[in-house]
């Protein structure tokens, strides 16, 4: 064999090599795509779990807050309608007395 013939066998080997090394590279560019696409999705669930979860403290916080405001307003009211009672029932028994005295006072000069 020629050192011809040898230099374009080694030349051919090695295309075929190269050709090999190709091939083997596409395959683990596609694994690493599968791969990234795999970790992006499960990255992804990941994130809106804890978007739900933080989306979930922060509205049952806020309904707790609501709550415990409703419920202080409601007390407030309650005092409140009591007062109002309490100065009605007052002032009614004022009148009632004022009404009284009126009439027995007119009775006397009359």
């Amino acid at each position: 064999m020629s050192s011809v013939e040898k230099i374009i066998s080694a030349l051919s080997e090695l295309e075929n090599d190269i050709d090999s090394l190709s091939v083997k590279v596409q395959d683990m560019k596609k694994r690493i795509v599968s791969t990234s696409d795999n970790e992006i999705a499960q990255l992804r669930e990941k994130i809106i779990e804890v978007a739900r979860t933080e989306s979930d403290k922060i509205i049952s916080s806020a309904k707790q807050e609501a709550e415990e405001k409703s419920q202080k307003i409601l007390a407030e009211a309650e005092t409140n309608l009591t007062k109002l009672r309490e100065n009605t029932k007052l002032s009614f028994d004022k009148s009632v007395k004022l009404v009284v005295d009126s009439v027995l006072n007119k009775s006397d000069t009359a």
